[in-house]
């Protein structure tokens, strides 16, 4: 029935698969997609979404941009491998990955922590645009900070509550999430097209391969690129926690941790925010219940995940978002102290002078927003997750 539907379309307007790799490979002049083809599980349900929304004939082509891209990005990455048989023999050892759910602190700690000279993160640019590689010699003047500036700015042009929301300088960390959208997995998609279906998945299935592309995107900025002990950070760590520790056996994890209605509510905010800015949203509340649909799920089965799996909960430790706020160069030292790495003078001098001068810190505390704004009952989160609230509640306790 679904077919019938798309296929009153103009079959030179809807999206397709087989069309979008076909333009792919025309573009790139690559044909070969490799061994792991799980992501077009992802593909798929991403051009399903997209269609049954009835979508303007900009937003889907937005989507199909954004499709190409990852597939030529796909392919390249394919072809370097072949070209330079090394970089997956690239050994990602010891990471540590920030794992909390979204507005708990996660970007300020991961920002901090990545002042350290001896840690290396992917940079907002290498997420966004993972191909070509990166180059240590030419890593600060990378023309894709350009490239992704100029759509940072573009965004701030239509909605400019995000200055006061999220951080926008691509040359500062990244996020996982940014690069999990290479398999068509994790939930960038969702916060920023809406699509109901693909976040219904997202939500409910564990991709197959995901962690798998994950660690190819490492292998590739780590092959040319700064080295360092690898720090990440994304959220949706929280779905797949036996999947991020497989794929990495000796990873240590920091859970960052907040009253979840509070997260959801400022969530929700950036989300809006987002969906704005592509020229989609409006309905707040449907925000909202995507939000606490979403993220009641992952924080229920990570909490189930770790509390069934000693060996994932020995990797993990739990960091109150009060504390962070309230004293980041101390909590960062308990991070340090965990995970065995040395604190020295000159970082904590940058951790200072960042807490002072960088506009990513002093944001801090500016952001507005109520749950009722997007229809989020407190009571049913505290619901959904009460075993998270009954073992984690005095983490969330306020100073």
């Amino acid at each position: 029935m679904e077919d019938e539907k798309m296929s009153n379309h103009d079959d030179h307007e809807i999206l397709d698969e087989q069309r979008a790799m076909d333009r792919a490979e025309a573009s790139t002049g690559l044909h070969d997609w490799g061994n792991d083809l799980s992501f077009k599980t992802g593909l798929k349900i991403l051009i399903q979404s997209v269609e049954e929304m009835h979508p303007s004939p900009e937003f889907r082509d937005t989507v199909s941009k954004r499709i190409q891209r990852i597939l030529e990005t796909r392919l390249h990455l394919v072809d370097d491998a072949k070209q330079h048989p090394e970089i997956e023999q690239q050994k990602i050892e010891r990471p540590i990955a920030i794992i909390g759910l979204p507005r708990t602190g996660t970007t300020i700690t991961y920002d901090l922590i990545t002042l350290d000279p001896a840690v290396r993160a992917p940079r907002e640019f290498e997420m966004l645009l993972p191909w070509p590689a990166s180059d240590a010699a030419t890593f600060a003047t990378d023309p894709r900070i350009a490239i992704i500036q100029a759509m940072n700015d573009n965004y701030l042009k239509h909605a400019p509550q995000l200055k006061e929301i999220q951080r926008l300088d691509c040359t500062l960390a990244g996020e996982c999430n940014h690069g999990m959208t290479y398999h068509f997995a994790g939930s960038n998609f969702p916060a920023e097209f809406g699509v109901p279906r693909f976040a219904k998945w997202v939500t409910d299935e564990i991709p197959e391969g995901l962690y798998r592309t994950h660690k190819r995107l490492l292998q590739e900025f780590q092959w040319k690129g700064p080295k360092g002990r690898w720090v990440i950070k994304s959220p949706h760590h929280l779905f797949d926690l036996g999947g991020l520790t497989k794929a990495y056996p000796d990873i240590g994890m920091i859970w960052t941790h907040r009253d979840p209605v509070a997260t959801m509510s400022s969530l929700s905010s950036m989300i809006a925010a987002l969906q704005a800015a592509v020229g989609q949203g409006g309905d707040l509340h449907a925000v909202g219940r995507s939000v606490v649909d979403m993220w009641c799920t992952a924080m229920a089965r990570a909490t189930r995940v770790r509390a069934e799996n000693p060996a994932i909960e020995t990797k993990i430790l739990d960091l109150a978002h009060r504390d962070i706020v309230l004293d980041p160069i101390g909590s960062i030292r308990r991070i340090y102290a965990r995970f065995d790495q040395p604190f020295t003078v000159d970082f904590e001098a940058r951790i200072r002078t960042f807490l002072t001068e960088n506009p990513s810190a002093t944001r801090l505390g500016k952001h507005k927003h109520t749950p009722s704004q997007f229809g989020i009952d407190p009571e049913e989160v505290h619901t959904r997750l009460a075993g998270y609230y009954e073992r984690f509640g005095s983490f969330l306790q306020k100073p």
